[in-house]
């Protein structure tokens, strides 16, 4: 079977309705492998053959798949990419909000020691190593699947002549790269094929006037098909992060209305405490709040903890099945998950969502700019000591309103008034 495109994924993408969509957050949750065998804790990467044989093709072919592979392995990272800029904004480093003690919990054999076992048993000879002989060598070295696999490149350049706007003849040529690597995994203890896939990868670069002569071309192009192949194959063994969009919905009850007002500034911050302690508020004052209880689901989710996602999705589906239902089913795989993490040796650290009470507390910002600074005194007076000069467009917590005057919150612990002509209304 041929794949084209990334493994599975675990979690189903199941976007809640136009009417409830609000805030997001864009992250990378973890995700199991496609192909998940428990038993094997010790692999071997045996060099990937050449399809084509050709010499062109060697310098790019299963030895450098094999070295591409190894560091995918390694990769403690592996699936988090840099996101794609828009219209409205700049690209962004991607980010997991999941603590755990690293995703390659599988120990790998340097293939240059398998290699001289082969040759000291005589079974290298030839440059061909069937897979029972691989096998043999692995059960000698401790090791419980081979990986190996055949590499085929199909490249081409094509160039075509064009008349630009001023009349001119020119030309541009585009090269493609095609790459389809097919994998094998071999099980040391019988010698059978424990799992096969193909996968493919297309890179191509085009380029025309004063710049065709800077095309990129096989020797460019190739590494990023490996490489990106590489990843796959290595999220398709073992686990790796995957992006994830989580969409907190919008609560309309009027009468949590001041209670939400900040939730837009939490989660634009990542401020994930300060959220959790307004959607608990809600919740526990509305037990039947479908949306607050998803929108907990949903900060346990991008945090690690499936299980309590789960929870929290299920008790969302009993209030709004026909909203939340196809979600609370697919939590329930995903819950699963964390038993499979827990026999690789991966453990997923718990998110601390204890939260101060100034979370809960009403929110007021002063005017102006961060270079800006407002006095803050002991008393609702002017006339009064000045206990600080805070800065503009800055948030602080609100204690009271007295007057003229509301008390707000400062760093340290401290309290003290500030002129309402200096902030928000």
């Amino acid at each position: 079977m041929k794949t084209k495109s990334k493994v599975l994924i675990l979690f189903a993408l199941i976007s809640l309705s136009a009417i409830l969509k609000a805030q997001t957050i864009e992250c990378f949750v973890l995700n199991t492998p496609s192909k998940y065998f428990p038993e094997v804790k010790s692999i071997a990467i045996l060099d990937f053959g050449n399809f084509d044989r050709d010499e062109h093709y060697k310098t790019y072919g299963g030895s450098a798949f094999v070295n591409y592979l190894t560091a995918a392995f390694f990769d403690n990272t592996r699936g988090i990419y840099t996101l794609p800029y828009s219209f409205f904004s700049a690209p962004k480093f991607g980010e997991t909000l999941i603590k755990c003690n690293g995703i390659n919990r599988l120990k790998i054999v340097e293939r240059e020691q398998l290699y001289k076992v082969l040759n000291e048993k005589n079974l290298n000879s030839n440059g061909i190593i069937s897979d029972n002989q691989a096998a043999e060598v692995g059960k000698i070295m401790g090791i419980d699947a081979l990986i190996t696999g055949t590499v085929k490149y199909d490249y081409k350049s094509k160039q075509k002549q064009y008349t630009s706007s001023d009349g001119r003849i020119n030309s541009s040529t585009e090269n493609v790269c095609a790459t389809e690597i097919t994998v094998k995994v071999i099980s040391v203890a019988n010698g059978q094929i424990m799992a096969t896939e193909s996968f493919t990868s297309t890179y191509k670069d085009n380029k025309s006037g004063s710049e065709e002569n800077n095309v990129m071309k096989f020797d460019q192009l190739a590494p990023l098909t490996l490489k990106d192949i590489a990843t796959r194959v290595a999220s398709y063994l073992a686990p790796s992060y995957m992006y994830y969009k989580a969409e907190f919905g919008k609560i309309k009850n009027n009468e949590f209305k001041e209670k939400v007002k900040n939730i837009k500034y939490y989660l634009e911050k990542v401020d994930l405490k300060s959220a959790y302690a307004i959607y608990k508020s809600i919740y526990d004052a509305d037990n039947y709040n479908a949306i607050a209880a998803a929108n907990l689901g949903e900060l346990y989710l991008i945090t690690g903890d499936y299980v309590e996602a789960a929870n929290w999705y299920a008790i969302a589906s009993q209030i709004d099945s026909k909203e939340y239902g196809k979600k609370y089913e697919n939590m329930k795989i995903s819950a699963g998950a964390i038993a499979k993490f827990k026999e690789m040796g991966i453990v997923l650290e718990k998110y601390d969502f204890a939260f101060s009470a100034d979370a809960l507390a009403d929110k007021t910002h002063t005017k102006g700019a961060k270079s800006d600074r407002f006095e803050v005194y002991e008393k609702s007076d002017n006339g009064s000591a000045i206990l600080a000069k805070v800065p503009g467009d800055t948030e602080f917590a609100v204690i009271e309103k007295s007057g003229g005057y509301t008390k707000i919150k400062l760093l340290g612990g401290k309290e003290g008034y500030i002129n309402n002509e200096n902030i928000k209304k």
